[in-house]
Parts: structure tokens; C-alpha cells; sequence
């Protein structure tokens, strides 16, 4: 009673909760522990505890086979029972209204908070004395509870604060510990943002505070505007409509309370633009809770900046979507990037196995405009499949998680929006985005649950690959198998698989024929557009390019298809193919190698004994991708032929002719070389050897306009 006294004062002295940042301690962060051997050190629930020689990792933990982001196998010694330290920094106890431990957890536990105990699941009664021996109830983890700690908030103190806790393995034989955390202030989900329609954004959050929330926003940190979010019951959702493209939105929510307000960090947003470059990153296949989500959701959190939008590609949480893990897998580990960059989310087949709704609850995507009976039809919902732009960018985001669930057919409602909404949009690059993969060469290309004797890839690529080539999309992004792999285009659309996003790889099971590159890597992608050049990058979780791919948007019927800066008669003396802007899949672009004096027909590694391509020599692949783009629409070469001869080498340009010309000095003075007539894509002519002069020459090309 006493407590619950002084936590009324200490409430009734605050005016307004100030802008903390909900994650006190978040998922993914360092923590000290000790496994048992006997009792614990005096004094290691206290802040100020010397833990320096404790083991330490990132949470969750466990010695499972749930793919704990720091695993316990063969770590652990003795009873099983591990002693756990966090300590985080608190300017002002009075901003946290409401307090929050989110524990995802096998086995049982004891919270402490500075030196108090303020839960405990599994072991007995509160207070109840315990060793290091004893086993707690059983308890399986996979489902995570939200625990109102606001009561023990008076014993929150400035500065230094720490949240100790033991937890004990289950007494079931054959089970293990699990233990994952999160300690959180006034908000337990976001606030973040959903951009699920244009100039539209809805702002999502959860909290055990119960009273009126507003959404204050504006076009500057200042915010101004308002908008009411309702009476709050542990969920709500505010919708801002007629931002303008490309603008940027300040945003924070705000909850009245008995004693005072309560504010959320105020948080930036930016709009996606409606023409000009973008780039947009992609991850399929990650909520694991293992190490490798974490460490690609580094990465994602590293180019957050530089994103115009972020699409995941579908299997969002393992084993399932569901409330109960949609926070410790997903929004929390990705928490900025859902807070401030245009999100768009995928259906995947472990999003699908408790139905729609979670799905739904947590995220709001645009809608299509099929009518309600075809989707009744069809078992479809209006949200399963949309499309949005970005830039100089369309994207169509289809609904096929597995064939088990849901097959497209050529003459149903989405195969029909599909082409309607493709044909209806005059951006310059169109891309489609899809759970299941067009092609594969890993653990799903055999697959045919729908038990018709085609394998279901086959029956992906015929109902999609038609429409996709007749509309001009140039990539299909896919995962559920879990590793990255580029085809070679087919009928100009290159098909890319990105699974790679954090849960437990796949191999190769057999290499397609069409296969670039294939790497079983944690990844994400990244796509750069700028004006007519695409570039995709594989971004290993480590932070090194994987593969590449860029080519210029030409057209099919031009002197250079596939976009690479060769004619065809380059591409046939170099033994490269026209169709192909990565002839031997190494990254480089064909022209790009041309130019260098590299050979565009061999890779720059062999690929290995089991198909695995490796990244070629990292020094070229870095060096390519150093380079911003677009590069310059033409480059010349010179290369030392044998110290008599040199020969130039140039990239040509669809729709210009090239005068290549040379000067004994290197601004003035320059005539075109006797005997070459204007060149380029036109004579389809790239190279041109001279003899060595004794004085120093200078060359350059330059554009005609045909």
C-alpha cells in the first residue's frame, strides 16, 4: 500500500511525462550474466555491481534450437539456472508514466529492479526464497508477455539503473532456457508509421496508459497540427492525410492522464517522392530472433538514412505471425526503420498459419480496388496485394505465399489487376514483389504442394513472367528460400531471391540453368534508380557487397538490349551475350569489364564444387560499386598493348554517335584521330588500337546526337 502511495505522489507532482524513448532496454542489446555453479555474488541485483568478469551477449538468449540471437549450447554448466544484469540510463524517473517488461521466456524467472523483486513467472509465490538448484514449472517459450510494471516505477532513480534477473531452466526433462527481454517506458509498441496510401500516413502504438491520445505533427520538429487518436485501449491508430510527395512529417503522440500528459519522442518521416532517384531495401525471410536477423537488421538500420523505402519480402516472424512474437521479431528489431522510412510489407506462408488478422493488426498496407465478391472468390483480401511508387519506381506487391494457400491463376482477379495496374502506371521502372520465387535453385525448387505434378515454381513463372515481360517490369524480388540468387534475364525481367534475411539458410539443391549467382548468406538487397540506371546490390550482414547488377533502361529493339554500354558487336568479339548486362554473373557489368581490359564471358572466381558462385575478387566488386551513379554515359580506356601499340576502348550510348579525339595537351587542342569516322552503337564500334607515340597523348570522346 505504501508503494502504491508514493507512486500516486510522484504522479500527482508530474505535469507532463516527458519524451523518453520507450525502449529502456531493447531487444538485441548487450547483457552481463553468469551461469550457476553456486549462489550469486552479494549485491548483483544492485546498480554499481562490478560485472565485469561475466560472460556477455546480445539478447534473447537460450539453448535451444529456436535460434536465440546468443546460444547457450555447451555454455551452460551446473543447475542451468543463469544470473542476468542490464544497466540503462534514466535522466528523469517522472518521464516514465507507465513501465513495461516484455519477456518472451522457457523455464521461470525473477525480475529485480534496483535490488527489488517486481515479477517473477514460474518459481512460486513473490518473495519466496530460491537457490541456484531450483527448477521452475514448465513453460514453453514462444509467447511473450507484456508485464505492467507501472507500480515499481517510484523505483526508478536518475541515472544509473539496472534490471537484474535469474532465470531457471523447466523441470521438464529434454527442455531448455529461453529468455528474451525488453524493458519499456509509456509506449510498449511504436509509436511507428504506415504509408499504406498516397499523401496518407497512419501512426500505430500501443500503451497500458488508458486515456484520450492525440497525434500532433507538422512539416517542421515544431509540429502544430493535431489529430485525434480516440480513447485509447491499449491500441490505437491516427491517420494524417494530404502530405504532399517526397515531404517530410514530424510526428509524436500524446496521452491525457489523471495526473498529467504523457508524450512520445518526437519522430521524423519522409514521404516517398513522386519522380527522381530512389532506393529502396529489401529483406525476405527474418524473424528468427537468431544472430544473423540482428546483424542484417544493422545494416538495414545503417542505410535507414539513405532509404526512400523498405519492403519486406514475407515470412516476417518465425515460427508464426502472431502478437505473441510480432514485437521481439519484428518491430522491435527494426524499430527505426518503421518509425521514419516508408514500409510495405509482403504475405508470406508463416504470416498465413493463424489467418489474416495479425497480420493485419500490425500492419497497414494499401489496398487494391478488386471488387469485394471476386476477392470472396478468389480468397483474397483487398490488402493481400497492392501496388505503390517511389520515385521514378512502381512497385505491384502480390499476394502468393506458397501454392499450398493460394495459386494465381492467368484469368484470376489478381492476374487481372496485375496487368491493369502495371499497364496503368508511366513510371520508368516497374519491379514486382512476391513471396514465393519465380525460379529457385534451393530447397523449394521441387516443391508442388499443390500436388499437380508441376513443380510450383514452373506455375509461378507462367502466370507471372507473361504479364511482367508484356509490361516492361525488369525485376521480380522474391523469398521463402532462404539465400540470395540471380537469374539471367529472361525476356528482359530478371528474377532475384531474397531470403536471406536472418532465419537458418538453405543450400543449393540443384543449379538452374539460368543461375548467376547464388550465395546461401544472411543478406539484404538494396536498389538504386537514378534517372536510366538500375543498380541492385546483395548486402552481406557483415556489410560487404555479395553480388551486383546494373544496367541502363534501353530499349529492346536498340543497338544494346540489355543495357551494359556494348553493342552487339562488342558483345560478339568479347564472347558476351546481348541479353545479358552480367554475362558470366560475377557482378560486373559487362561494359564495366570491357572497358577495364577484364573478360565480360569468364567470371572472376570459378564457381565452386557445389554451385556456390563466389563474390569474385572483392577489390573489383568494391571498386565497381565506389563509383556513384549514373556513371558517366560514355568512358574511354587506354591500355598498354605490348609498349608498341595501346589500344582505346570506349562504351557507347543508344541514340549518340562518338567522336573519339585526341590532343598533346589535356584542355585544348583536341582533333579527331585521322582515319576514325564518328563511331558508337551506331558501327556498333568500341576499340581501336594505335602505335605508342613518344610524347604524351590525351583522349576523349564525345556525343553526337543522332
Amino acid at each position: 500500500m505504501l508503494r502504491h502511495i508514493l507512486t500516486l505522489l510522484l504522479l500527482a507532482l508530474r505535469l507532463t511525462a516527458g519524451a523518453v524513448e520507450p525502449a529502456l532496454i531493447g531487444v538485441g542489446e548487450t547483457w552481463a550474466f553468469l551461469p550457476a555453479t553456486n549462489e550469486p555474488p552479494a549485491g548483483w541485483r544492485e546498480p554499481g555491481f562490478d560485472d565485469a568478469e561475466w560472460r556477455h551477449g546480445d539478447s534473447g538468449f537460450g539453448s535451444s534450437n529456436r535460434g536465440e540471437n546468443t546460444p547457450f549450447h555447451g555454455l551452460v554448466r551446473g543447475s542451468g539456472t543463469i544470473y542476468f544484469r542490464k544497466e540503462f540510463r534514466l535522466e528523469d524517473p517522472a518521464e516514465v508514466a507507465a513501465l513495461v517488461l516484455r519477456a518472451d521466456w522457457q523455464g521461470g524467472f525473477v525480475a529485480y529492479l534496483n535490488g527489488s523483486e517486481v515479477v517473477r513467472r514460474s518459481l512460486g509465490a513473490p518473495g519466496s526464497p530460491l537457490t541456484f538448484t531450483n527448477r521452475s514449472e514448465w513453460r514453453p517459450a514462444g509467447w511473450a508477455e507484456d508485464i505492467v510494471l507501472t507500480n515499481f516505477a517510484s523505483h526508478l532513480r536518475p541515472g544509473t539503473n539496472v534490471l537484474a534477473v535469474q532465470v531457471h531452466p523447466p523441470e521438464r526433462p529434454g527442455f531448455d532456457l529461453v529468455f528474451v527481454p525488453e524493458l519499456l517506458a509509456n509506449f510498449h509498441r511504436g509509436p511507428y508509421a504506415q504509408n499504406h496510401a498516397p499523401g496518407v500516413l497512419s501512426i500505430l502504438w500501443r500503451t497500458p496508459l488508458a486515456g484520450p491520445a492525440t497525434l500532433e505533427f507538422g512539416v517542421t520538429p515544431e509540429l502544430g497540427r493535431t489529430v485525434p487518436g480516440g480513447v485509447m485501449t491499449n491500441y490505437s491508430l491516427a491517420t494524417i492525410e494530404g502530405l504532399p510527395p517526397g515531404s517530410r512529417c514530424y510526428y509524436r503522440v500524446r496521452v491525457a492522464g489523471l495526473a498529467g500528459d504523457t508524450i512520445s519522442p518526437t519522430y521524423e518521416f519522409r514521404m516517398p517522392a513522386a519522380e527522381g532517384p530512389a532506393t529502396v531495401l529489401l529483406i525476405g525471410d527474418s524473424g528468427s530472433g537468431a544472430r544473423a536477423q540482428f546483424e542484417v537488421g544493422r545494416q538495414l538500420e545503417r542505410l535507414a538514412g539513405e532509404a526512400d523505402a523498405f519492403i519486406h519480402l514475407g515470412d516476417i516472424v518465425y515460427p508464426w505471425l502472431h502478437p505473441a512474437q510480432t514485437d521481439t521479431r519484428c518491430l522491435s528489431v527494426y524499430r527505426d526503420i518503421f518509425q521514419s522510412v516508408p514500409s510495405f510489407m509482403t504475405w508470406g506462408n508463416h504470416d498465413l498459419i493463424f489467418g489474416s488478422s495479425h497480420f493485419q493488426a500490425a500492419f497497414r498496407m494499401p489496398t487494391n480496388n478488386v471488387p469485394a465478391l471476386e476477392h470472396l472468390q478468389d480468397k483474397t483480401q483487398p490488402d493481400f496485394y497492392y501496388s505503390f511508387d517511389v520515385g521514378d519506381a512502381h512497385f505491384a506487391v502480390m499476394y502468393w505465399p506458397w501454392n499450398y494457400l493460394y495459386v494465381m491463376k492467368s484469368d484470376s482477379p489478381q492476374a487481372r489487376w496485375l496487368e491493369a495496374d502495371l499497364a496503368a502506371s508511366a513510371k520508368r521502372w516497374k519491379f514486382i514483389c512476391l513471396h514465393h520465387p519465380v525460379n529457385t535453385s534451393s530447397s523449394h525448387r521441387f516443391d508442388d504442394y499443390d500436388l499437380d505434378r508441376v513443380p510450383d515454381r514452373l506455375q509461378v513463372e507462367a502466370a507471372l513472367l507473361p504479364i511482367a515481360a508484356r509490361q516492361g517490369v525488369r525485376l521480380i524480388f522474391s523469398g521463402h528460400d532462404h539465400a540470395y540468387e540471380r537469374f539471367q534475364p529472361t525476356q528482359r525481367v530478371t528474377t532475384v531471391v531474397s531470403g536471406g534475411g536472418g532465419t537458418s539458410l538453405y543450400g543449393l539443391v540443384e543449379k538452374d540453368t539460368n543461375s548467376a549467382s547464388f550465395y546461401p548468406r544472411w543478406h539484404l538487397s538494396r536498389l538504386d534508380i537514378q534517372s536510366d540506371t538500375l543498380r541492385l546490390t546483395a548486402v552481406g550482414a557483415d556489410g560487404k557487397p555479395l553480388d551486383a547488377l546494373e544496367f541502363r533502361d534501353t530499349p529492346a529493339d536498340s543497338a544494346d538490349p540489355d543495357g551494359d554500354g556494348l553493342g552487339t558487336l562488342a558483345e560478339e568479339l568479347t564472347g558476351s551475350d546481348p541479353q545479358k548486362p552480367d554475362t558470366d554473373g560475377d557482378g560486373l557489368p559487362d561494359g564495366w569489364e570491357f572497358l577495364r581490359g577484364l573478360d565480360p564471358a569468364k567470371p572472376m572466381v570459378t564457381p565452386s564444387a557445389d554451385g556456390v558462385t563466389g563474390p569474385g575478387d572483392p577489390r573489383w566488386l568494391a571498386e565497381f560499386l565506389a563509383e556513384p551513379i549514373p556513371r558517366p554515359r560514355t568512358e574511354l580506356r587506354v591500355h598498354n598493348l605490348d609498349g608498341v601499340r595501346m589500344q582505346l576502348r570506349w562504351l557507347g550510348v543508344v541514340g549518340f554517335r562518338l567522336l573519339v579525339e585526341s590532343s598533346p595537351a589535356p584542355d585544348s587542342g583536341f582533333q579527331p584521330i585521322e582515319g576514325l569516322s564518328p563511331g558508337g552503337l551506331a558501327e556498333d564500334r568500341q576499340a581501336l588500337e594505335l602505335k605508342m607515340e613518344p610524347l604524351a597523348r590525351y583522349f576523349r570522346v564525345r556525343l553526337i546526337a543522332e
